[in-house]
């Protein structure tokens, strides 16, 4: 395999996963890549075990507290959201590899099976019944009728609901179905949807390798919180954790991007017990960067292809 790899010599890299399936057949459901195909993440695994130094989040946590520089070629292991084949396949995977990792449960969707926003819209256009949308910022409708007309409207739907606080994001789910001639649903209970069940959380939590952190309640974004609001969304879900017996010491700030955070969200989680909450912004961690600032890197089979060179690629 190649040499050009997000390790650095004097740094830290944390990875960014969600979740892990056996085949991709989404192709616009999952077109980032956001659920790997089991072959890629081993692939991706075994290619850093051989080539860095795994930690977890307590170690990071503590490495940095002692003031001592990050190992050379360290990496640490990170899962968003809690879906369950978090549980089913990637667990083992990191267990024979003997990797740690942290898991950061959004406690309503295991709560109730909920499905993200995002999952919900993507699931609406992939099915479409129709080939117009229209969007309630946008003048003319746009088209969904290929699945490259598809992408790009889920990218322009991402951008906006993610930088505009006063959107309505569930008015905005209903008129996509309705417009999209889409049965309405808030879960499933496919390789793309199912998320864990408690038990499958207490037992992550369980293991010798594994952390179970905050990823919020509703996974709302929480610097879009007024003080009440944001009290509630991390009350509720580190309090949720805590009564299934989980110590809670790590989160991660939903969405993640540096305007999903601010100095008032970082006081509150520290206030909570939190000491680490990386956020979605790519990059490598140095000794100086805030443990509350912590960059992430997203792999997909696209943006990381030296990791999987001579894998097959995904189906389409």
């Amino acid at each position: 395999m190649t040499q050009m790899a997000p390790l650095s010599d004097d740094g830290l890299t944390i990875l960014l996963f969600h979740g892990v399936i056996e085949r991709q057949v989404n192709p616009v459901r999952n077109y980032l890549g956001k659920h790997l195909e089991r072959v890629h993440f081993v692939a991706m695994l075994e290619w850093l075990r051989e080539h860095g130094r795994p930690m977890s989040m307590d170690e990071v946590y503590a490495c940095h507290q002692s003031g001592e520089p990050y190992p050379p070629r360290s990496f640490a292991v990170t899962f968003d959201d809690g879906f369950e084949n978090n549980h089913r396949l990637a667990a083992p995977i990191l267990a024979d590899q003997n990797i740690p990792a942290t898991f950061y449960i959004t406690t309503d969707f295991v709560q109730s099976n909920r499905m993200s926003w995002i999952d919900r819209i993507e699931h609406a256009i992939e099915n479409a019944g129709r080939s117009d949308l229209r969007l309630p910022w946008l003048k003319t409708p746009m088209r969904v009728a290929s699945t490259a007309e598809k992408i790009a409207c889920l990218e322009i739907i991402r951008g906006r609901v993610k930088r505009d606080p006063k959107l309505d994001v569930n008015a905005l789910i209903a008129s996509v179905f309705e417009q999209l001639d889409v049965d309405d649903c808030a879960s499933g209970t496919g390789p793309l949807d199912m998320k864990l069940s408690w038990p499958q959380v207490a037992s992550l939590a369980s293991h010798p390798l594994f952390t179970v952190g905050g990823h919020g309640h509703r996974h709302a974004i929480l610097s879009f919180l007024d003080p009440p609001s944001l009290a509630e969304e991390l009350d509720t879900c580190v309090g949720i954790l805590r009564s299934q017996g989980m110590s809670v010491s790590h989160f991660a700030y939903p969405e993640g991007l540096t305007h999903c955070y601010s100095d008032e969200v970082i006081a509150a989680l520290k206030s909570r017990g939190i000491v680490t909450s990386p956020t979605a912004m790519p990059g490598v961690n140095t000794r100086e960067t805030d443990l509350f600032e912590l960059h992430r890197v997203m792999p997909t089979p696209h943006s990381l292809s030296w990791l999987t060179e001579g894998v097959p690629a995904c189906a389409e």
